[in-house]
């Protein structure tokens, strides 16, 4: 439900704006990759070496080839309105893929912020306290010496 509410508020301004500038389709824009990436990654190139390791930079150079290829599709439309819908459609789902990326963020971050062994209260964290609870399940007439 948070994607959907989040996809119409990103839409609603590209509708507003797309009002402006179909009397003038001449003279829209193309999307750029650097208003969807981080800044670290507006350049990002092929992981080669060491590098194919790193996943940020794999994740990012993806998407960057299947936006490329995006806009390489609606450079190949002819009809005006269709090209600038398709340019809005690639606008909408860079938006949704950075918003899942985001979320994606968010969720590891409060993993790493509360671990799993804080959050199940039936292990315990300190070996000395397991013992001592093992040693009170016993009788004194079961203890062997």
């Amino acid at each position: 439900m948070k994607k959907v509410i989040i996809a119409l508020l990103l839409c609603f301004p590209l509708f507003a704006l797309a009002e402006d500038k179909i009397t003038s389709l001449e003279g829209f824009d193309e999307p750029q990759w650097k208003d969807f990436a981080p800044v670290a990654y507006r350049d990002v190139k092929e992981p080669k070496g060491f590098a194919k390791f790193n996943d940020v930079a794999a994740y990012w150079y993806k998407r960057r080839v299947s936006f490329e290829n995006g806009i390489e599709d609606c450079r190949k439309l002819q009809n005006d309105d269709e090209k600038f819908s398709c340019y809005q459609d690639l606008k909408v789902k860079q938006y949704q893929k950075n918003s899942d990326y985001n979320a994606r963020l968010e969720a590891v971050e409060r993993s790493k912020m509360y671990p799993q062994e804080m959050q199940d209260n039936t292990t315990n964290m300190y070996p000395i306290g397991g013992i001592l609870n093992n040693f009170s399940k016993f009788q004194p007439n079961e203890l062997n010496y």
